[in-house]
């Protein structure tokens, strides 16, 4: 696909994605056969509210509103994995499971316009989970509009546990501009001769504006979505920002795993292949993010979009681990060389140490975090998000301390240029020869 076209397309996603973000949402199922299905969820507090409006609903064959039971059941749960319709066979008919909890609803329809709405109870604070169910006994193709309106006193568009969040994205800006500051003044403003500041090193200081960037949008899209439900224009500059983000990041991985640059001034044809894997693989893992985050979980395709995020995510991870694993093995090998054992040992040392930081930080960014933000109580599910935020700058960290442009850096060290050019010529040699 053409750039230009690519570029387009993402914008519009981005822009369907504002519209549909936070929990006003507006559904519209046409044909859809699904006999039971989970649609939203949100983290209600005490005196919370929720309406729900249901407009121009067909079915084929029809239905009869008097005797067939058609309609949406409303649950709650502490945790936002607890779902209903997980815990039952996915045709079942929820109208028929019992509940103990006096603040679950079942909302029939009886016409083919319905309004629905209610104000959460003291005490009564939990996730609230939408669904829709079918209890016909018979397929059947289901089109309908539905308006679903949730929030907090005050009002408060965001669940209970996200309030929180846009003043933690505010408070990493501002860690990242401290960070960008020392980062350039410290190293990349470099006078010293034995200083050499090399191509990824300006590349690791787009990556950190970038960061910086997309923090201050998403607390900007958060603060207008928590107080008026709809993110404006906000949203695209920050889903434009966090694909340019995502996609340098992994490019940075990738490179700093190739040793381009520092250990050789070329790239492979083997590097470039693994560069034009994950450069794709970002784009299609930003599009699938950008679908969930402007649908609800009850659009049609909407679980299989999210499991080929969660998918293309974990590939992109590996791919960018095994420049870096290539590079321990080439850097073993290279340590054999009369007159370069000493340096190349040292930098097989900080490439191990890159290595395991690199794993570290997958492991905890997306599994970790993955099973620690379906198991926290509603209000603490901010908790998930500065996790990923302090993993996250840690990481940066450790990867511009490991890889800064100064004298005693190990990395950096070579014996000459010529020599430091033979041992990259080497140890694409060896990798081409499969060492």
């Amino acid at each position: 696909m053409h750039p230009l076209r690519l570029l387009l397309s993402f914008l519009v996603l981005a822009l369907f994605a504002t519209r549909a973000t936070a929990l006003i949402h507006h559904l519209e199922i046409r044909e859809d056969t699904r006999e039971a299905y989970f649609i939203e969820n949100f983290g209600f507090d005490d005196n919370g509210f929720l309406n729900l409006t249901v407009t121009d609903f067909k079915a084929d064959p029809p239905v009869d509103f008097k005797t067939d039971v058609v309609g949406f059941v409303i649950a709650r749960t502490q945790q936002d994995a607890h779902r209903l319709i997980e815990e039952n066979e996915p045709d079942s008919c929820l109208f028929n499971v019992h509940f103990d909890d006096p603040y679950a609803k079942k909302v029939r329809l009886e016409s083919k316009n319905i309004n629905f709405a209610f104000s959460i109870p003291q005490s009564a604070s939990a996730f609230y989970n939408v669904y829709f169910t079918s209890c016909l006994g018979r397929t059947a193709a289901f089109s309908y509009n539905l308006d679903l309106v949730m929030s907090n006193p005050g009002p408060n568009y965001l669940s209970v546990g996200q309030s929180v969040e846009p003043t933690i994205y505010a408070f990493f800006f501002f860690v990242y501009v401290v960070l960008l500051v020392l980062w350039v003044f410290g190293y990349m403003r470099a006078t010293s001769e034995k200083k050499k500041v090399f191509p990824i090193h300006y590349l690791m200081t787009l990556l950190l504006v970038l960061k910086m960037s997309a923090l201050l949008f998403h607390a900007l899209e958060l603060h207008f979505l928590k107080s008026t439900g709809h993110a404006g224009g906000w949203g695209i500059v920050f889903y434009l920002l966090q694909f340019l983000k995502g996609t340098a990041m992994f490019l940075v991985i990738a490179l700093i795993g190739t040793g381009w640059a520092f250990i050789k001034p070329f790239l492979s044809d083997r590097d470039k292949k693994i560069i034009m894997i994950v450069i794709p693989l970002q784009v299609i893992d930003n599009l699938a993010l950008i679908y969930t985050e402007a649908e609800a979980p009850g659009s049609e395709g909407w679980i299989t979009l999210q499991d080929i995020f969660r998918i293309v995510d974990i590939v992109c991870c590996i791919a960018v681990l095994v420049p870096v694993i290539w590079s321990i093995r080439h850097l073993k090998e290279a340590s054999t060389i009369d007159g370069k054992a000493a340096v190349n040992l040292e930098k097989l040392k900080m490439f191990r140490h890159y290595y395991l930081v690199v794993v570290c930080y997958i492991y905890l960014t997306r599994i970790i975090v993955y099973l620690l933000e379906r198991s926290l109580h509603l209000r603490w599910t901010w908790v998930s998000v500065f996790v990923v935020e302090v993993a996250t700058l840690s990481f940066y960290c450790l990867t511009g301390y490991l890889f800064r442009p100064v004298a005693d850096n190990p990395y950096l060290k070579v014996e000459s240029d010529e020599g430091d050019a033979d041992v990259g010529i080497e140890m694409d040699e060896m990798g081409e020869a499969g060492v």
